[in-house]
């Protein structure tokens, strides 16, 4: 994922998309970010841009490096409605461009940019470099890139080699459930918020996100512009709800208790109600959470700690949240 750091004012038109901007300030870390996919189809690799935690975004333009050795470019597109300019390609570098056209509000929430497609010419891997991104608002104002993000078709990270949810990890980025950071890694040890894993539980059930949320919690200000659609999404799914004092609290760690409810809320499953789990904490697991944990464990969508514990006030990591969401979408 990048981060951005924001321009100044932008005047363009379709024809002159992207052309001038000035320096600004850097962006809050909840600001959007960008990401890339590569997605193996047999004598293909197809890479798709993917924007994240989108505000209001009209056009944009960005540059992708790729081996000649070992692709050849095929196609780019764009499923956003607008006007595209054909890509220019140069000495193994494609400036892709587009906008959304008229006075119409810009995207919200996450969307697919572009997606490109390459032929592959050798069995080797090959990296991809994304650069020189550029972001327009609907009132014409400038946000840069910061840093290049590069993804291989071999799909690696550099700290997760030999861990035991390496499997799970990669196929929930191949997926496109979560992704990884900037410097190559995924850090599958740092604790998860509510809202991120209400995020990537959305993406997973593929749940239809509303593009202008409406969300009545009393905190809802706290809430990222970025999550609300995933929330208000969950919400109406009736997954999710807030607090007794009518928050949602959306950057509280998330506990292994309120992931097993989500998780077993997911599947469509109504717990009787006088189901117990058994271990040796169970009288620090949440009376309400009692009868989800049962459920998840007994179904194996969810194990203890060890030591026959479950540790139900623990926050689930990265790596916990990544591999649960995806054996519930394979099985």
């Amino acid at each position: 994922m990048m981060q951005w750091k924001k321009k100044g004012m932008l005047f363009l038109t379709a024809l002159l998309l992207l052309s001038l901007w000035s320096p600004g300030a850097l962006l809050a870390a909840n600001e959007p970010v960008i990401s890339l996919k590569a997605t193996n189809r047999e004598s293909k690799v197809i890479i798709e841009v993917k924007g994240q935690h989108l505000t209001d975004l009209y056009a944009y333009q960005f540059n992708l490096g790729y081996d000649q050795k070992h692709m050849k470019f095929i196609d780019a597109d764009s499923p956003i409605a607008g006007f595209t300019v054909d890509p220019k390609v140069e000495d193994g570098d494609i400036l892709f461009a587009h906008s959304k056209v008229g006075a119409v509000k810009g995207l919200k929430g996450e969307a697919v940019l572009a997606t490109l497609t390459f032929e592959k010419i050798t069995g080797s891997p090959a990296k991809f470099t994304l650069h020189d991104v550029k972001l327009v608002d609907s009132e014409l104002e400038m946000v840069e890139l910061k840093a290049e993000v590069q993804v291989s078709s071999d799909l690696k990270f550099k700290d997760i080699a030999g861990h035991w949810a390496e499997a799970s990890i990669l196929k929930a980025v191949e997926l496109g459930f979560v992704a990884g950071y900037n410097d190559g890694t995924f850090r599958p040890q740092e604790q998860v918020t509510r809202a991120e894993f209400v995020a990537m539980l959305a993406r997973a059930l593929d749940l239809p996100v509303p593009s202008e949320p409406k969300l009545d919690f009393a905190d809802l200000e706290n809430i990222p512009v970025w999550a609300r659609g995933y929330i208000a999404a969950a919400v109406d799914a009736e997954l999710i709800e807030g607090y007794a004092d009518g928050t949602f609290q959306a950057g509280k760690l998330i506990s292994r208790a309120e992931m097993a409810a989500l998780i077993v809320r997911s599947e469509g499953v109504v717990p009787s109600g006088d189901e117990k789990p058994s271990f040796a904490d169970t009288d620090q697991i949440p009376k309400w959470s009692q009868p989800y944990i049962a459920v998840a464990v007994e179904r194996e969508w969810i194990k203890g700690v060890g030591n026959n514990a479950f540790a139900p006030l623990k926050n689930a990591t990265r790596a916990e949240a990544a591999h649960l969401i995806v054996k519930l979408h394979q099985d």
